[in-house]
């Protein structure tokens, strides 16, 4: 994050205390966010601010040069740049680098080595929409050290293209009307970009400068306003001011993670900060005023290593599966400005205050410590990718559904589904005599259902739709975005295909769509619709969830010696009110049953656990692995559990 103060830069360039306590509220933003989005739910938008601080700073300076000295010195800026960003960068990656040799499994250490790698190169926003798995299994990105570091890849790639547009647009547009004209023009398109690829391309447009330059610009269409003199004043600027920080607190407050951005709704935040920037830029407001408080200044100083260190502490604390209450939140507060105290004081601060030319900047503040650090990450690479040290943790390893080809699960669904041959099992079956449907839930049951309709005798093809309840002809509004395309063809398919089946099986995350508008409703008239036209019906229940369940827990167990995966996650569960209505509505219908493993997960007691005799039967919080869901079906026939009596129909 971008925070020098300009006046070392540039003495004709005042520095104003204000930005700073401006940068405090954006650092303390996201790290509230990212320690529990609940307490602010658009705490990510302090990002945003960052952006706009760093767009209008770069900006100001680099005009102010153009304009007085007619050219830019290049290397002069980018001197400045390494020595104000490579010392902290460094330093973090040398820590994280450290502990993640201690901490992190093979297979995790050799991702660390490769995101620190990118981000020396300045591109860790691009290695991160590159190698993160959005799919629908994705595993939880909060426990990846360098995350952070995206932010920083797309300020860094600015920094190293804008001087040279803007000494371009200035050399070409010889009025200030068009200049402004053109950046505005730029401004719209790349808002636009990223309002057109949010919903289908959301890493690109999340984590790629086309859809981000926009948030910089608006900083730096300030900062030519402002060099050219043309200022708010008086009365105009404090309610500039006022409005500014009311659209800066809706933001941070009332935006939340379901929101796609970067997009239209980013633009409240952005124009609230450029307009609150710019309210000062003739004399401090009296919301300026309040900015200065010397605690928010002191915050905003060391807000770049702030940002740096919070993360990583984070990640390596999730990690390692410790539980964030009120004393680990003391103590990533107490560590995070600890770190970034440090690391301002007597890392940053000395080594960009001594007078170093040029080439030895460039030499050992950056060429150096960069060649080291890519240098032990790249043995990193070689030593463990493939080593026979990483086999053995490979044992423990659990693969995410789609990896299982059988499992014809969809984010966008195809049609092909209810032919392709590789949704039906066995394989060599001409038509199936069940039908799958549902949602990732019910797809995790495909592993146990396998098992049954061997045993069984019967044949099944399954169809799912990631995210998106099995109701014929229903396009719900609350249906995540990223889904809704898939969830529209699923939906307006299923009736007529489900009717070729004599049983239909459906499944879903009951509990997640019960209190959303129009479900209840939606599926009682599905369920009314099926039970008419074939021959049986089966509800499969939801299982119990398990929310902090780590599938590489054993992985991680064979370094962090404390945990304790089999009874960590050991919990009581009380069964859902969705299940309890799904029970209630087969009773109505003398061909519809529901199947429940409850009690193969779960005690007499209520104690649930996610590890069925020693071995972890779930992927993720919600879902069963395909090992453990066979393993289940296989539990059941040899116990002859009573609840496999809803198959043994199915054949005749």
């Amino acid at each position: 994050m971008e925070q020098e103060h300009v006046h070392i830069i540039n003495k004709s360039v005042k520095y104003r205390s204000d930005i700073d306590g401006l940068r405090a509220i954006a650092v303390l933003s996201v790290i509230f966010f990212h320690i529990n989005a609940k307490w602010i739910s658009g705490g990510y938008s302090g990002v945003d601010i960052f952006f706009v601080i760093s767009g209008y700073l770069i900006t100001l300076i680099l005009v102010k040069e153009i304009r007085t000295t007619k050219k830019l010195n290049i290397i002069h800026f980018y001197k400045r740049r390494v020595k104000r960003i490579a010392p902290a960068l460094f330093f973090l990656l040398t820590f994280t680098s450290i502990v993640g040799y201690i901490l992190l499994t093979p297979q995790d250490l050799v991702a660390l080595a490769d995101a620190t790698i990118w981000a020396v190169f300045s591109s860790a926003n691009i290695y991160f929409y590159t190698a993160i798995d959005t799919g629908y299994f994705a595993p939880n990105s909060d426990t990846l050290p360098l995350l952070q570091l995206w932010s920083l890849g797309v300020e860094e790639q600015f920094y190293i293209f804008w001087p040279i547009i803007l000494l371009l647009v200035m050399t070409f547009f010889n009025s200030f009307k068009k200049m402004i004209l053109f950046l505005a023009f730029v401004f719209i398109a790349s808002l636009l970009l990223a309002q057109a690829t949010v919903l289908d391309h959301q890493q690109f447009a999340y984590y790629m400068i086309p859809t981000r330059a926009w948030e910089l610009l608006g900083g730096a269409i300030v900062a030519i306003l402002v060099n050219f003199n043309i200022r708010p004043k008086g009365l105009l600027s404090e309610l500039m001011a006022i409005v500014g920080l009311i659209a800066i607190v809706l933001s941070v407050f009332f935006l939340t993670n379901s929101d796609p951005v970067p997009s239209l709704y980013t633009v409240p935040v952005i124009i609230g900060t450029a307009i609150l920037i710019y309210s000062g830029a003739t004399k401090q407001t009296f919301v300026g005023k309040i900015l200065s408080f010397k605690p928010l200044v002191w915050i905003g100083l060391i807000s770049y290593p702030a940002y740096l260190w919070h993360w990583s502490i984070l990640a390596f604390l999730r990690y390692a599966s410790v539980q964030i209450n009120l004393t680990v939140v003391l103590f990533i507060f107490f560590a995070t400005f600890l770190m970034a105290t440090i690391s301002y004081l007597f890392v940053e601060r000395p080594l960009r205050a001594r007078n170093t030319s040029t080439k030895n900047v460039f030499i050992w503040y950056l060429f150096v410590p960069a060649a080291l650090i890519v240098s032990a990450s790249g043995s990193v690479k070689y030593h463990y990718e493939g080593s026979q040290e990483t086999l053995k943790y490979q044992k423990f390893e659990i693969k995410p559904a789609y990896e299982y080809s059988y499992n014809c699960q969809f984010n966008v669904f195809d049609l092909n589904a209810y032919k392709a041959k590789r949704c039906i099992f066995p394989q060599d079956a001409k038509k199936a005599d069940a039908f799958l449907i549902g949602d990732s839930n019910a797809a995790h049951y495909l592993g146990m259902l396998r098992v049954l309709a061997k045993h069984y005798d019967f044949s099944i093809r399954n169809a799912s739709q990631s995210a998106c309840p099995p109701v014929f002809n229903e396009k719900f509004s609350w249906v995540n975005h990223t889904y809704k395309k898939g969830c529209t063809i699923y939906t307006h398919s299923l009736e007529q295909e489900a009717i070729k089946y004599n049983t239909v099986i459906l499944g879903g995350e009951w509990e997640a769509y019960f209190y959303n508008k129009g479900f209840r409703k939606g599926f009682e008239k599905t369920i009314d619709y099926l039970a008419k036209h074939v021959k049986h019906v089966i509800i499969l229940l939801e299982v119990p969830s398990f929310p902090p369940f780590d599938n590489k827990c054993e992985q991680k167990a064979l370094k962090i010696k404390s945990l304790h995966c089999e009874t960590a996650y050991n919990n009581k569960k009380p069964d859902t009110n969705a299940n309890k209505f799904m029970r209630k509505l087969a009773k109505k219908y003398a061909n519809v049953d529901t199947f429940d493993i409850r009690h193969l997960i779960c005690k007499k007691d209520g104690t649930c656990s996610p590890y069925l005799d020693g071995m972890p039967i779930y992927y993720d919080g919600w879902h069963l692995n395909m090992k453990g869901s066979e393993l289940l079906g296989k539990k059941m026939i040899i116990s002859h559990d009573p609840e496999l009596k809803v198959f043994e129909e199915i054949k005749k």
